[in-house]
């Protein structure tokens, strides 16, 4: 996605926009931005002579704290990319601005290749192509982009091939990991924590039973693990409640009642009680919100993995 400010900033620098990014030559630089949920994102397309030259640029960026200057909130040098993601706040485009006039200078200096070079083979681009690499737009010979369009098909094509494995067994690793999340859902929640790191165990303890019972990796797999922690967090709550009234019925304080009536219980409160129900339904609320957020980079993670790489020629 892109948003105005970043549309705006584009046109400034005689970049377009197509497939939700803006792409294009940025101060000499294959460039791409876009932006997600308050953030905004600057990847860009280059390789290094050297990887001691990396290492001085990296330690003269250090030099700076990015985050209180320029609210870059993560700096990675990939094997062909660097990556940025900045905080989006209100001011954050005059940031961005700051940020690129400092940086791009600092890149050229320690030899960073420019967007006139080829980002697969390192010569430089007499007559290229501009193409989508999931998400990433790099600028390359007409050649080179084919042979990474036949590497990217090959790859796609030998993973389909491999995706065995079984749904049903699958859903149902998925679903006893959950439940395994759902036991310390309950005991955070008896503890009167709701923690988001406790949603992304739900889901790393999913997606780990999905594994172990050979669940096929196809696209259906994201579902069934968004299902199985939904599971897992109504399961921890009304766990929660039974350990709970458990507690009563060890201390007398629920007389003539059994751990086999805690089940009902549950449900004559949820029936009788609207404050109990009105209660119940805001913790699961609360819950699944902290469980999406906990789960939201796992499940992404997932979601690409079964989709397959992207390759899409943008001109």
């Amino acid at each position: 996605m892109v948003g105005s400010g970043l549309k705006k900033y584009a046109a400034e620098n005689g970049m377009k926009v197509a497939q939700g990014v803006a792409y294009g030559n940025l101060q000499g630089f294959a460039a791409t931005m876009m932006e997600g949920s308050n953030i905004k994102i600057l990847t860009i397309a280059t390789r290094f002579p050297s990887e001691e030259q990396k290492d001085q640029l990296i330690q003269a960026v250090n030099t700076v704290d990015i985050s209180r200057t320029y609210r870059v909130q993560k700096l990675e040098f990939g094997l062909r990319t660097v990556h940025i993601v900045f905080t989006d706040t209100v001011g954050t485009m005059k940031k961005i601005r700051a940020f690129v006039d400092w940086f791009m200078p600092l890149l050229s200096q320690y030899g960073a290749a420019q967007g006139n070079v080829c980002s697969e083979c390192g010569m430089e681009i007499t007559s290229g192509r501009w193409v989508l690499v999931n998400g990433i737009a790099y600028h390359m010979h007409d050649a080179c982009a084919q042979k990474v369009s036949r590497e990217i098909s090959d790859e796609n094509t030998r993973q389909q091939e491999e995706a065995t494995g079984s749904y049903l067994t699958g859903t149902i690793g998925a679903l006893i990991g959950a439940l395994v999340g759902a036991i310390l859902w309950a005991v955070v929640l008896n503890m009167g924590y709701v923690a988001s790191l406790v949603g992304f165990v739900i889901g790393w303890l999913a997606e780990k039973g999905y594994n172990l019972l050979r669940g096929k990796q196809g696209k259906a797999k994201v579902a069934i693990l968004i299902l199985a922690v939904i599971v897992g967090v109504l399961v921890g709550n009304f766990a929660a409640d039974a350990f709970t009234l458990l507690g009563m019925i060890s201390s007398g304080e629920l007389p003539g009642y059994g751990v086999a009536d805690i089940p009902g219980l549950l449900m004559m409160l949820l029936v009788a009680d609207a404050g109990y129900f009105r209660a119940t339904l805001g913790n699961m609320a609360v819950g699944l919100l902290f469980a999406g957020l906990g789960v939201f980079t796992l499940l992404r993670k997932t979601s690409m993995n079964v989709a397959g790489q992207k390759y899409i020629v943008l001109e």
